[in-house]
């Protein structure tokens, strides 16, 4: 809905359909193009139509009368009530006119409202102006349906009255101020038409035509109809700002009526315009309100030879416009086809406006005077603006936005365009046909060019809309403006650029092919979903200390494709996290630390099995940290005696369970020592001892003491070997700890000591009639891990041994395997010393020669001059088992050694001779082998660990590698 501002009062009823058709070239007037005249009706009567068209019109009425509909004539034409506002008579502090009836006027002086009325049941509205600022010379009209003010109609400036402006309507008016002017019975400067004069040609400036001379001013004066919006007088006095009206010249103007209609005069149009003289042809643009600046506008210089060619050059602005949008991009283009004649018709060339949408564009606008016809059946003429595009890129985003975006009562009026909403192109030409253009067979039209011209092809891909982060797992694919491979897309960048990053997916293919992805909040585009793993992650919000050094914080979850290190545990350790994000196996969980995220953790830093409690503060005298007191870095941030008395949520616990980490009405305080949570005695202790009873409680206190909090079960550790730290004065309860991890508090009858001795030495497993056990044989909540057997002939190491010296702990090959009977080792006993290799075809075997699955392994013949280490020997003394380099051999026979009488020592010396050789055993020793030379290792330090007996020999070694026997005299 548009309003005129005009002394006198008129109804007029939307555009004609031939004008229309004029106007963007669609329907029957394509074929009419060619001609450059106007076909004009005569005063009173209906104007004749080209055949169809009164059915067919060619323009959406939506788009072209700002969305506003209100009534249908007879003939089926979309009619709807202008508001016309009447020249203001200067002193009267009124502003009159009409709109639609019963509608609500509001008038306003910038952000001030003046005045407001509704309109009485002809559209008649009579509005008192009050408190207009000082200075003000244009009102601010706006029109809305009705008083709730929620449905704007339309909105205008009107210009005050001024006492000049009075004088000269006078002047003008003084025969009849009252008489209305005659409608001419033709435009301006023309004959009246007959069925003969051809349609009229919108276009450019066409060299063919005929120059229009200048007519008599006076003559154009009164035959003028319809009044411009009107300009201030002095705008062009006080700058020549650029034109934003472009008039296209049509037959039968002169510069004198141009200039007349649009409050202006001929000198300014001749200036602005840069005309040399006054003559001007049909299709020039001129310039009505400013320097001509069309050639900075126009940025579309494209030409097409034929339909396929205008069609394809569309089609690569269409697919990405309909893949932003979520619109088809073959409707599009064959709606721009169909609207503008395959790009022929005047608008599109000349204002690049493909959809005949009317306004204005970055200010700028095409005007094109057309008639309309009253309800009376006489015919008037308008002005009509339309959007003056740079491109035919921003009309087609236009057209996009008006279908995302709907109408002013509706935003939801073209939803069903939307891909989302429909399976097809087809149901969306269907959808627009009643509502884009009330032509019944649109649809039909459409559907036929994108069939014509394969325009689906423009469509790309259909699109699913989605919401789930991902990973960047892939170094191997672009990532592109449209799914690979689709019309128009275009290469961006490499998946490299983020590779290891999390990206948000929002549209993927139907194929689930291609992905449409984001990067803190940067639409980066397409990729190929081979390059994502999908990275599913829960919203978590708690707190927790760092308990455990061991992990490192992350980019991303340890171990996801492009995972980066960005700290270590160490550094936080104690200091409360905010888990912000969980994993969707709950085992990583991303962290800020005092308000800064830091990546992602192991839940198992947290020491998460941790169960917290509450408890309440006894002692005030402690002091509540950062950090676990005496911890590097550790700062005082309270003290318990703010607390005493009061309950505090613990959330976890120091390694050696001495402080406690605490929250308080959910927010973390700090740690603490556990004693100020305690009102009894206890003193520290340090032994071991077995959880032999299921029935007991473990507890945050004693159990019973004030404040005590049920932590777990003994049941959970029955047989488990615990470390007692303190107990309390009478001895009734322990506090006890596994693996280093703090249990809590338990009944001593839960417990049986169990003493140990340490030791360390290697013995064969030569029996295996004996199992291997978590706890001594015998001992409350053993279990039995496997039988001896299964480690028959195998060297162990004894690392403790009960106090009664029957069972043994032992490792094997560095693995703790559990507790055995001494008995295990008989047959053998422990010997250190070492022997060279002497003798020949002798073999070297898992047990000695001749027990019971003895397998050989080996021959001496191989091992000829080596340097062993004897470390057992079975009780006859036959057979000796061998080590070389810290390596078991196997058994040997003692005939096939040479026994060495050394001497172990540990010194340092540095090789200073080049004369001698290195020697598998000392020189001259049965079977010994030259290693090397001195010279080799000239002026280099080396470890000495063995001597010979005499002295004359020494064991030399170099970085822990034994190098082998050397004269003394190289040092």
């Amino acid at each position: 809905m548009k309003i005129v501002q005009k002394k006198y009062l008129r109804t007029y009823i939307a555009l004609s359909s031939m004008a229309a058709s004029f106007l963007v070239g669609n329907k029957v007037a394509f074929a009419e193009e060619e001609a450059s005249a106007v076909s004009v009706p005569t005063e009173a009567t209906n104007p004749t139509l080209p055949l169809g068209t009164a059915e067919e019109p060619a323009v959406s009425a939506e788009l072209l009368k700002d969305e506003e509909i209100v009534a249908v004539a007879e003939n089926n034409l979309p009619v709807k009530a202008e508001t016309i506002l009447d020249e203001g008579i200067y002193g009267t502090n009124q502003l009159s006119g009409t709109t639609e009836p019963n509608a609500y006027v509001v008038v306003c002086a910038g952000e001030s409202k003046v005045g407001e009325q509704t309109a009485d049941e002809a559209g008649i509205f009579r509005v008192a102006l009050a408190s207009v600022p000082e200075g003000t010379t244009v009102l601010q009209v706006k029109v809305y349906k009705d008083a709730t003010q929620t449905i704007l109609l339309s909105e205008s400036d009107w210009l005050l009255p001024s006492a000049e402006g009075t004088e000269e309507e006078a002047a003008v008016d003084a025969e009849d101020p009252h008489a209305i002017p005659s409608e001419p019975s033709s435009p301006v400067g023309e004959k009246p038409a007959t069925d003969s004069d051809p349609e009229v040609e919108f276009g450019t400036e066409d060299s063919s035509a005929e120059p229009i001379g200048e007519t008599n001013p006076e003559s154009a004066d009164a035959e003028e109809t319809a009044q411009a919006p009107m300009m201030t007088a002095t705008a062009a006095a006080v700058e020549e700002a650029k034109g934003t009206w472009y008039y296209y010249v049509q037959s039968g103007d002169t510069l004198q009526k141009i200039a007349t209609h649009y409050s202006t005069d001929v000198a300014s149009l001749t200036r602005w315009n840069s005309l040399t003289s006054t003559l001007i042809n049909i299709g020039q643009l001129l310039s009505v309100n400013g320097t001509n600046a069309y050639t900075e506008i126009d940025k579309e210089t494209r030409t097409f030879a034929t339909k396929a060619e205008f069609v394809n050059y569309l089609g690569k602005y269409a697919t990405e416009i309909g893949n932003d949008y979520n619109l088809y991009a073959s409707v599009m283009i064959a709606q721009a086809s169909l609207e503008t004649a395959y790009g022929t018709s005047k608008l599109s060339t000349v204002g690049n406006n493909l959809f005949g949408i009317k306004g204005s564009y970055d200010g700028n606008s095409i005007v094109m005077r057309t008639w309309e016809e009253e309800s009376d059946g006489s015919i008037i003429w308008i002005d009509a603006f339309f959007r003056l595009y740079p491109s035919y890129y921003e009309s087609m985003i236009d057209y996009a936005e008006k279908l995302r975006n709907g109408v002013s009562w509706d935003p939801n009026y073209y939803k069903g365009t939307w891909k989302e909403n429909t399976t097809s192109y087809q149901d969306a030409t269907l959808y627009l046909t009643g509502r884009y253009a009330t032509d019944s067979s649109y649809y039909i039209k459409l559907n036929a060019i994108i069939s014509a011209y394969d325009l689906t092809k423009f469509d790309g891909p259909k699109t699913v809309a989605v919401n789930y982060n991902a990973i960047v797992s892939s170094t191997n694919f672009s990532i592109d403006s449209l799914p690979w491979g689709t019309i128009g897309y275009k290469y961006l960048e490499p998946c490299s650029n983020y590779y290891g990053k999390e990206v948000a997916v929002t549209k993927q293919t139907v194929d689930g092919q291609y992905a449409l992805i984001f990067c803190a909040g940067k639409e980066l585009g397409w990729v190929d979903m081979d390059a994502l793993k999908t990275f599913s992650t829960v919203p978590a919000s708690y707190t927790l200390p760092i308990m455990n050094s061991g992990y490192s914080i992350d980019s991303l979850p340890w171990g996801e494709p492009g995972y980066v290190p960005i700290a270590d545990t160490a550094a936080y350790y104690g200091k409360l996290a905010t888990v912000i994000r969980e994993t969707a196996n709950g085992i990583y969980a991303e962290i800020s630390v005092d308000g800064v995220k830091l990546g992602w953790i192991d839940k198992r830093a947290f020491n998460a099995s941790f169960p917290s409690y509450n408890a309440v503060i006894r002692k005030g005298n402690y002091s509540i940290d950062s950090l676990p007191w005496g911890t590097s870095g550790y700062r005082t941030l309270d003290w318990s005696s703010s607390y005493v008395g009061k309950s505090v949520t613990v959330i976890g616990k120091s390694a050696d369970g001495a402080y406690l980490c605490l929250a308080y009405n959910g927010s973390p305080l700090g740690w603490v020592d556990y004693r100020a949570f305690e009102s009894f005695d206890a003193t520290a202790v340090s032994y071991t001892a077995i959880v032999s009873g299921t029935n007991f409680s473990i507890d945050s206190q004693p159990w019973g003491e004030a404040g005590y909090v049920y932590l777990d079960s003994s049941a959970n550790y029955y047989g488990k070997e615990v470390l007692v730290t303190r107990k309390t004065a009478n001895g009734a309860y322990a506090y006890i700890t596994l693996d280093g991890k703090p249990l809590g508090w338990i009944d001593s009858r839960g417990l049986q000591n169990f003493s140990t001795v340490a030791v360390n030495y290697s013995l064969p497993i030569m029996n295996g009639n004996y199992s291997i056990d978590s706890l001594p044989w015998g001992e409350p909540g053993f279990v039995k891990f496997s039988d001896a057997a299964a480690y028959f002939g195998n060297l162990a190491t004894v690392l403790r041994e009960s106090a009664n010296g029957a069972y043994a702990e032992i490792a094997i090959d560095g693995q703790r395997i559990g507790w055995i009977d001494k008995r295990a080792f008989s047959n053998a006993r422990q010997v250190s010393y070492y022997a060279g290799i002497s003798g020949q075809n002798y073999s070297i075997d898992s047990l000695p020669w001749g027990t019971t699955g003895y397998q050989q392994l080996d021959s001496t013949n191989n091992y000829l001059g080596s340097l062993v280490k004897v470390v057992a020997e079975s009780t006859d003394g036959n057979y000796k088992l061998v080590q070389l380099n810290g390596q078991n051999l196997g058994w040997v026979d003692y005939r096939a050694l040479a026994a060495l009488n050394t001497k172990a020592v540990n010194y340092v010396s540095t090789i200073r001779s080049v004369g001698y050789s290195i020697d598998s055993l000392p020189w001259g020793t049965p079977g010994f082998t030259m290693l090397g030379l001195t010279s080799s290792y000239l002026n280099t330090s080396v470890q000495v660990i063995q001597e010979s007996a005499d002295g004359y020999y020494a064991l030399v070694t170099l970085n822990g590698k034994t190098l082998g026997w050397v004269d003394k005299r190289c040092f």
